[in-house]
């Protein structure tokens, strides 16, 4: 009992109990009626609903500390921090002074205090707890049920974002690394520091240790310096290998992932030239990897070492993007967000977003991406679990196909080849077999039967000394052959045309939302803030589609939305829609909404 009791005080609810000083009671009528149709009110009736606090009770010590501030108050303030893309001060200042943000989150002007450093270990135990990718699924299921949106169809694209870096050269790269590593060599072993050479370290620290202009180097004399460089990863690495100090030093590990990736041990010590800075030094058998030997997962920049290059988008991260369409009168919702690495491509992405919205009960009878996620083994995948991926043939020239390609296409194998081969004609063969290695599918087409077919003189079958005729083909050809004939019709066409439109939600985000100018760094806190965007993004819909239905009565209740009925049922302490019994339709019956 004494157990629980701690733990009832330490993790605090919101509580359901209203003040008469909150904001909204104080206002006039005039200004009631005005701020019952911007966002704010809004807000409060439908959006703080969707935060479920238990959710984030784990974070909290359950015996030990003061009581929280309510994880609706803390999530709601980072909804409305990503909404308006605000930085920690300038959402802070607004709860502490502007009066919108106070009723948006139904608080009193005392309520309405909070520190950063709040926000800040917030966060922190939401990346710890993996719970940011929960709030933004939990949110978006909700407003999909609560709106009555289908998820039967919706389209996924990648967007390229850049955390919070400088975009280094190949020189700059190597001279920041050095740079980190002396610098924390100096703080924290001032003894090991001495025995780094004057010239390293005025080379990368510069006169006051701040750093220098080596870095920044004409191309014509890059290639010089960047050999310099080599050299002195080398002669560092030689130094303090197998020292446990200096191994502890988070820097030490990215001096020598930069060596491993961008130079190569020579037979032959690699003297200096004359006119190099490290003429004077000993020579040291380290050069630099042709540049089309470093891999594009490769170190891009020390302050961020989980940044990746692409060739098409250049450094950083991709974000993939699934949401909703096709409802006129409903707003699309985002249902599913994913960072992942720029050096891979977007077909490797398809299959877990596929399998994420299934776990969820929201996966698409129709999937409609560019040709980078229309891999053959991509469509074979969604078809076996009946999902249509609506994308282009990634491949070579339609042209190019050998004779017979096209008739191909229209025999029926089955999504795996499990099933009995159908030709054209309807017709099943007398033999088949698999070969459960390669997949390879070979079958066998009575004579008599393929002599009267009119489509003997096209099909990709092989006529045999015995009259009958025989394929060798896999599910994966057929599938391909069947996509390329679907590409020419007008009914892909029109189907096609709907992806385009999450070009619009990539652009909401960056220019918006801020995904385009991510405050942070580290995949960690990349992937927190993506969601955080992501979730404000979906509740920004909800609410001006909410505002733009209209609202009625004294609740603010959505005319004929099940969202209303669960805002006001929450309001009032009726969790009944929460529960395994819910509210009884139509929502007007509701006894609360009489």
């Amino acid at each position: 009992m004494i157990a629980r009791r701690w733990e009832r005080e330490m993790f605090r609810k919101k509580s359901p109990q209203r003040s008469l000083n909150q904001v909204d009671l104080l206002l006039p009528p005039e200004k009631m009626a005005r701020l019952k149709k911007t966002w704010t009110w809004a807000f409060r009736e439908h959006a703080l609903g969707l935060i479920r606090e238990d959710a984030f009770r784990e974070i909290y010590c359950p015996d030990n500390g003061r009581p929280n501030i309510p994880v609706k108050t803390v999530v709601g303030l980072l909804i409305i921090k990503e909404m308006f893309d605000l930085t920690d001060e300038e959402v802070l200042n607004r709860l502490e002074y502007d009066l919108s943000v106070q009723v948006a989150l139904d608080l009193t002007p005392e309520e309405a205090h909070t520190c950063q450093k709040t926000l800040h270990n917030f966060r922190v135990n939401l990346l710890a707890h993996g719970l940011a990718k929960a709030l933004f699924q939990e949110t978006a299921s909700e407003i999909i049920k609560a709106l009555d949106i289908r998820a039967s169809k919706q389209r996924m694209d990648s967007t390229h974002i850049v955390s919070n870096i400088a975009i280094l050269t190949r020189l700059g790269l190597f001279c920041e690394t050095v740079r980190l590593f002396l610098r924390d060599l100096q703080k924290g072993c001032p003894e090991l520091f001495g025995m780094v050479p004057a010239q390293i370290g005025l080379r990368y620290l510069g006169p006051g240790g701040e750093g220098s202009s080596y870095g920044d180097a004409k191309s014509s004399d890059g290639r010089r310096r960047i050999a310099v460089c080599a050299r002195d990863l080398w002669r560092l690495l030689d130094m303090f290998r197998g020292d446990a100090r200096v191994g502890g030093l988070d820097s030490w590990g990215l001096l020598v992932r930069v060596f491993d990736e961008q130079c190569e041990v020579t037979d032959v010590p690699v003297a200096p030239k004359d006119g190099d800075e490290d003429a004077s030094q000993t020579p040291a058998p380290a050069a630099v990897k042709d540049p089309k030997k470093v891999g594009s997962g490769s170190l891009q920049t020390p302050h961020d070492a989980d940044v990746t290059y692409s060739g098409h988008k250049g450094k950083g991260y991709e974000v993939q993007i699934a949401e909703t369409f096709g409802e006129e009168d409903r707003p699309s919702v985002i249902t599913h967000m994913e960072v992942t690495p720029s050096c891979h491509g977007d077909s490797a992405a398809l299959l877990p977003a596929v399998q994420s919205l299934q776990e969820r009960g929201i996966e698409p009878e129709e999937l409609v991406a560019d040709t980078g996620y229309g891999s053959t083994a991509n469509a074979l995948a969604c078809a076996e679990v009946c999902i249509d991926l609506v994308s282009p043939v990634p491949g070579p020239d339609r042209k190019a196909q050998p004779e017979g390609a096209e008739m191909l296409g229209r025999f029926d194998v089955g999504p795996a080849g499990e099933g009995p081969v159908r030709c054209p004609g309807g017709r099943e063969p007398v033999s088949q077999t698999t070969d459960p290695q390669t997949g390879e599918i070979w079958c066998a087409f009575a004579a008599g039967a393929c002599a009267a077919c009119g489509l003997a003189g096209q099909c990709p079958t092989k006529p045999q000394a015995d009259g009958t005729r025989t394929l060798r083909t896999t599910a994966g050809r057929v599938m391909h052959e069947r996509r390329l004939l679907r590409e020419k019709t007008k009914e892909f066409e029109d189907k096609y045309d709907m992806r385009s439109g999450i070009e619009a939600t990539n652009s909401e985000l960056k220019r918006k939302h801020g995904l385009a100018d991510i405050r942070v760094r580290g995949g960690p806190r990349v992937t927190l803030s993506v969601y955080l965007k992501a979730t404000a993004c979906n509740i920004k819909r909800m609410l001006k589609h909410v505002l733009k239905r209209g609202v009625s009565g004294e609740n603010g209740m959505a005319i004929g939305g099940k969202l209303a009925c669960r805002a006001f049922c929450q309001v009032v302490g009726h969790l009944r829609l929460r529960s395994a019994v819910p509210c009884p339709p139509p929502w007007s019956t509701c006894p609360l909404a009489r």
